[in-house]
């Protein structure tokens, strides 16, 4: 029995927006019940054969392939998909309420999204008349690192668009607000966030309505060239911890750090890493958080990883920390002591985590 909570995101998303976020291939259809979304492959018998439908409402559907037979609703196909249980998945469902919260109503025909379109709200780059956001300045993010990432404060600034069913334009206020860019691996410009810095927004994050979902993305893929290797945290502010890190010890300057917006690696983000292989990356990093779900996240996703021929390391932070609430100094050392995955130490050092002997 699902507990109210997650009935109630289940209830909002779309699931065409869920495949949309986790990069899985999917045409839509009609049939008998309506729109139909025909998906290429099955998340429980593995087969890519074009042959699961889902009703594009209600997210009701079956698989077809053989003997599967599959059947599935926004819960089962989620967690097949995902391949998360548990405490897992439901902060998985949580954060697709987060990042799907808005979806517009669907329509017959398939609506393309024009990303040369998207455009930042009214904001100033930073530095600002030579000086730093406080916001910033107090998480430790100085004013190179804000450039590098780039950065801008919106005093007052709206994200305006149009509502697709009836014509009319809208607005979202991003006042008092960091507009964080997300760019896709050639350098455009995809979506936004914008984080509140008052405390006192009923959101602290905002994305651009309608555009792409950041978690079909990495954070700072546009930055990975000439490297082997790279790291990878979670949000953006760990990320950026990360560069201030690495750029505070010149062994460790090839070193790019990138963030896949959640401790889960989509199936859209696969593709996005096999794109930086062949860009002449070898080895990959997790730096995800202390926490023990954290350590079995990082494991599940590098042994993908592994399996995609990457050489893959795990990092320890402390207990219950973030790269971002560490210090540098400690950043780098996680960094160094970060312990090669294989298929033959993965329960080893998850039991490590568990038994805090790391």
């Amino acid at each position: 029995m699902l507990d109210q909570e997650i009935s109630d995101i289940l209830d909002r998303v779309d699931i065409a927006a869920y495949l949309d976020r986790e990069g899985i291939d999917y045409r839509e259809a009609h049939g008998s019940s309506g729109a139909q979304l025909n998906l290429r492959e099955c998340p429980v018998c593995g087969k890519a054969k074009w042959k699961v439908f889902l009703n594009a409402e209600t997210g009701l559907g079956n698989c077809f392939s053989g003997s599967c037979e599959a059947k599935f609703n926004k819960f089962s196909f989620i967690r097949h998909s995902s391949g998360l249980a548990g405490r897992s998945l439901d902060e998985h469902i949580r954060s697709l309420g987060v990042d799907l919260g808005w979806r517009p109503p669907r329509r017959s025909v398939a609506v393309e999204i024009d990303v040369s379109k998207l455009k930042l709200p009214n904001s100033y780059e930073i530095p600002i008349n030579g000086r730093n956001v406080a916001y910033l300045e107090n998480r430790r993010i100085g004013i190179e690192a804000a450039r590098y990432f780039g950065l801008r404060y919106c005093h007052k600034g709206l994200w305006m668009y149009v509502d697709p069913t009836y014509g009319t334009k809208k607005f979202v206020s991003f006042d008092r607000r960091i507009i964080i860019p997300v760019f896709d691996l050639e350098g455009t410009l995809v979506s936004f966030q914008g984080r509140d810095i008052t405390g006192t927004a009923e959101k602290k994050y905002l994305f651009p309505n309608g555009f792409a979902s950041t978690g079909e993305h990495l954070y700072n893929g546009h930055n990975v060239l000439n490297t082997e290797r790279v790291l990878v945290g979670e949000g953006v502010f760990d990320v950026i911890a990360q560069k201030i890190a690495l750029d505070g010890d010149s062994a460790l300057r090839d070193v790019v750090p990138i963030g896949t917006f959640g401790k889960h690696i989509a199936a859209g983000q696969l593709g996005k890493f096999h794109a930086l292989q062949e860009r002449g990356v070898r080895e990959v990093t997790l730096m995800w958080d202390g926490e023990l779900k954290a350590t079995d996240d990082a494991v599940k996703a590098g042994l993908e990883l592994v399996g995609m021929g990457f050489r893959v390391r795990v990092a320890m932070l402390p207990a219950d920390k973030d790269p971002n609430e560490i210090s540098a100094e400690e950043v780098r050392r996680c960094f160094y002591s970060a312990i090669p995955l294989t298929l033959s130490n993965a329960t080893k050092i998850v039991m490590s985590r568990r038994l805090g002997t790391v």
